[in-house]
């Protein structure tokens, strides 16, 4: 898998060097004010003051953690990699842990780096969260700010949502901060199910209805996920706990007829239990 993750980030930054830092006032992305660390290397760590509404005004906590700024030339044009969380997780921070450490060298390496917490965990909604309380959150985390199971209409596109946002950013006028045909996805479990959605995506947005859309950012730039590592994820969450044996993940559609299903019931029982204690349902 190590090497898995080193392939996704080596196709997305192609070539290119990490660049210098150099001396320039301290950016801000979507709102969310940035800090340089002594290794040049530039976070942009979102609270309850800074959330990002999606598309239907649910309101998400991300995180975006950027290279060093060039020494000379312009601030923008990089790879962007997600990274997303596990059941029971938050948005990764890039500090302390083992995560924390991995984006910060994937940044060293010149890839700009954007996590968040999933619709109806963290800050986003969650359990626990001041968000769910707050006058301007409470009504928007009541009406959709719940968790949906990582759906592809609502958590997946809210991922897709904002990393559009960030590719109409431009630290340098006429450069856009992120290379919008070169964006990766990693992350474990719940978070590697959502690489894989990413990946099945492509191009695309699911909507609401069902249907699909070409996926652009707010000002029409096309994107793409060019590079995906899902580490132990599903391709179809209902059949990962209650097997059927009906369906075949590389078959286009197929029925899951009227079997029921044996229930892993150990799995369902703490994934459920987990979630009561953080989660919005």
């Amino acid at each position: 898998m190590k090497n898995t993750l080193l392939a996704t980030v080596a196709v997305l930054c192609g070539t290119a060097l990490a660049p210098t830092a150099a001396q320039a006032a301290e950016p801000s992305v979507l709102g969310i004010p940035c800090t340089t660390a002594a290794d040049g290397v530039r976070t942009c760590v979102g609270d309850t003051s800074t959330l990002v509404r999606s598309f239907d005004g649910a309101p998400i906590d991300v995180n975006v953690v950027l290279p060093p700024a060039p020494a000379s030339g312009p601030d923008g044009g990089y790879p962007m990699l997600g990274v997303y969380h596990g059941w029971g997780g938050s948005k990764a921070s890039p500090s302390g842990s083992a995560a924390g450490r991995k984006i910060t060298d994937w940044a060293k390496a010149g890839v700009a780096v954007f996590s968040m917490s999933d619709r109806g965990w963290g800050d986003s909604c969650g359990q626990t969260s001041q968000t769910r309380v707050n006058p301007a959150t409470a009504q928007d985390c009541l009406l959709v700010g719940y968790n949906h199971l990582l759906d592809t209409r609502y958590e997946v596109r809210d991922a897709q949502t904002i990393i559009g946002r960030i590719a109409d950013v431009e630290l340098t006028p006429g450069t856009p901060l992120i290379d919008p045909r070169r964006v990766g996805a990693t992350g474990g479990s719940y978070g590697g199910g959502m690489s894989m959605a990413l990946a099945a995506l492509k191009d695309r947005i699911m909507l609401p209805n069902g249907g699909y859309e070409q996926w652009v950012s707010p000002a029409g730039k096309p994107l793409s996920i060019a590079a995906a590592a899902p580490e132990i994820p599903w391709t179809d969450l209902a059949y990962s706990l209650v097997p059927t044996g009906r369906t075949l993940d590389y078959a286009n559609g197929p029925s899951y007829g009227d079997r029921v299903g044996v229930m892993k019931a150990t799995f369902v029982t703490g994934l459920f239990a987990t979630g009561i204690l953080g989660s919005q349902y």
